[in-house]
């Protein structure tokens, strides 16, 4: 099948679709390309939703991604609700049938929901939507306001800094006593812990048994039988691949080193909504936006090599970064934990930390940094050199 012949529908317009679709076009795909998009607002980088939009840097028209249309880009406004694999279908939910010849599974992820769901005065923040609303709440000036972040990931950090320095009374609970220490090493992840512990009414090791909302505010259990009491609290407690419509696997759609999704004939996946495997027989997903970026790219590009229009573009490996900025520190990461990774830490006499995490075979397939700017960005070079 030609390019001309040929067409692409992408489910999802966050990082991973919206660049796959740039990518066709530039690499002259002149067939139908088609994006669905389950949001009120045109797609935007989800990226600054805790970063701008959240402290009202940004509004979300500012934090739209490039318009496609221009491109001959079509823009689908729906909810993806199956896939009908042998009749090239994906179904909406509003009834529409759209026909594929070539499917991009890119729905990123969603919130992890907290048992027994959310009441008044609680919300989610992942959308510009959620952001939005949080604003509404707490109106423009949060001094003196009660929040409550419930997880100490990398987004739960970037708000309960963001409130704290904005004059807000935050308390920060979190599941784990060194959260992230998987993600960023230890020795970084207890420093993170200590900064926190610096600047906000911490609770670590601590779960929530119980949301207690009433017409003055809301309140939130511990396991150790305390109660904090908040205008709001915000939860942060990582996501989930938005997959199970389309695969039924909790872990995302499953592929390939190429990004092909393994049990879906003419499917590919990339970003939040793929699962990858590691060496040793695992599966990991990598939920960073620049990450996602590049495997939308990288999917394009086996599209066109099945198309017979392009070069293999050889395995995906991750070499894309990401930045954590919390009470005046800077944290950054390049490339990915494998479940399996060994770790190594580094430290220098200014304060800087640097941990990188090996393969089996010694090879550096990410690092970390605090304060150490420099050393990332040269490992990043010679990831995506190796790349």
């Amino acid at each position: 099948m030609s390019m001309l012949e040929s067409d692409v529908l992408i489910v999802g317009a966050g990082a991973a679709g919206h660049a796959a679709a740039a990518a066709l076009r530039a690499a002259g795909f002149t067939g139908s390309v088609r994006i669905v998009h389950d949001e009120p607002h045109p797609p935007y980088s989800r990226t600054l939703v805790d970063k701008a939009i959240l402290p009202g840097l940004l509004t979300v028209e500012q934090a739209a991604l490039k318009d496609l249309t221009p491109l001959g880009v079509e823009l689908v406004h729906g909810r993806a609700l199956t896939i009908d694999a042998d009749r090239h279908v994906v179904r909406l939910q509003d009834g529409r049938a759209l026909p594929y010849s070539t499917l991009l599974l890119a729905m990123g992820s969603t919130p992890r929901a907290l048992p027994g769901g959310a009441g008044p005065g609680v919300f989610s923040l992942h959308r510009a939507e959620d952001a939005l609303r949080i604003r509404d709440h707490l109106g423009d000036d949060p001094t003196g306001r009660t929040v409550t972040v419930l997880g100490a990931g990398l987004v739960g950090s970037e708000v309960a800094s963001y409130f704290a320095a904005a004059g807000a009374e935050l308390q920060l609970v979190a599941r784990s006593d060194v959260p992230l220490a998987r993600v960023l090493g230890r020795p970084i992840a207890t420093r993170l812990r200590d900064l926190h512990a610096a600047h906000v009414d911490a609770h670590f090791g601590r779960a929530v048994t119980a949301l207690l909302p009433s017409a003055s505010h809301t309140g939130v259990r511990l396991d150790d039988g305390s109660e904090l009491r908040s205008d709001l609290v915000i939860v942060a407690q990582g996501t989930v691949p938005d997959t199970s419509w389309a695969s039924g696997d909790a872990e995302g759609v499953r592929v390939d080193d190429r990004l092909r999704a393994g049990t879906i004939p003419g499917a590919y996946a990339a970003g939040a909504a793929a699962a990858h495997t590691t060496p040793e027989g695992s599966w990991h997903r990598i939920d960073h936006w620049d990450d996602a970026m590049a495997q939308g790219a990288h999917a394009a590009r086996t599209i066109l090599h099945d198309l017979g229009e392009g070069e293999d573009p050889g395995p995906y490996r991750a070499a894309s970064g990401f930045s954590l900025n919390v009470y005046g520190t800077s944290i950054m990461g390049v490339g990915t934990v494998s479940p399996n990774a060994v770790v190594g830490t580094a430290r220098s006499r200014e304060g800087s930390i640097v941990t990188t995490f090996r393969d089996g075979d010694g090879c550096v397939t990410g690092a970390v940094g605090l304060s150490a700017a420099r050393e990332i960005l040269a490992i990043k070079a010679e990831l995506a050199g190796r790349r």
